[in-house]
């Protein structure tokens, strides 16, 4: 007797992966004294200044699976101060969203941020600036391991506002910025978990 087996998927219920997302951008507040660049956990809108799936892989993943659950948040910022003067960078993680103009030095004493100082662009103008935590850390709560608060769709930027993490670099100066501002290069690195897998029909 032939016993009929059904075809299996190339693919497992829930799917652990990096993926990444690059851009380069200039910071900058021509007249101002401070500017940032924000990114989240957000996986289906990383970048908020673009609102769209940006992040190489995702479209392919959403086709496969339903839901998707940020487990890790990494960043580098490669940073080319274009100023004239000597600027402050600060960078790191945050569980709650911080608009532009309110990412100032005194950030830098939340255990997530660190800051750095970039010479001017006469001198020693570069720096590259990494770092990596798990959502667990960032969000101070064992919660993003299996609360559906963390999770979100994979058809449309859904995560709750409390589910999300951030990450930031933004530069600081007591002296007026012109339109050169500070160029970076960005690259952020979600670990997701894809699950609930779709109904495949092709």
């Amino acid at each position: 007797m032939i016993m009929y087996q059904a075809p299996r998927t190339i693919m497992p219920d829930e799917f652990v992966t990096d993926l990444k997302y690059i851009t380069d951008t200039i910071m900058t507040n021509a007249g101002g004294t401070k500017a940032s660049l924000q990114f989240r956990t957000e996986a289906y809108d990383v970048d908020p200044a673009l609102a769209s799936t940006a992040m190489p892989g995702f479209l392919e993943m959403s086709s496969i699976y339903a839901r998707f659950r940020c487990l890790k948040m990494s960043y580098k910022f490669s940073i080319a101060n274009q100023e004239a003067f000597s600027v402050s960078i600060i960078h790191g993680f945050s569980n709650s969203s911080i608009a532009s103009g309110a990412l100032n030095i005194e950030y830098a004493g939340n255990p997530l941020f660190t800051t750095a100082i970039v010479g001017p662009a006469t001198g020693m103008n570069t720096k590259v600036l990494r770092k990596s935590a798990s959502i667990v850390k960032i969000a101070g709560t064992k919660q993003p391991l299996f609360d559906d608060l963390y999770t979100g769709s994979t058809a449309s930027a859904t995560l709750p506002t409390a589910g999300t993490n951030y990450c930031y670099v933004g530069v600081i100066t007591p002296i007026v910025m012109t339109a050169l501002g500070v160029f970076v290069t960005v690259e952020v690195t979600l670990k997701l978990q894809f699950y609930r897998m779709k109904l495949l029909l092709s």
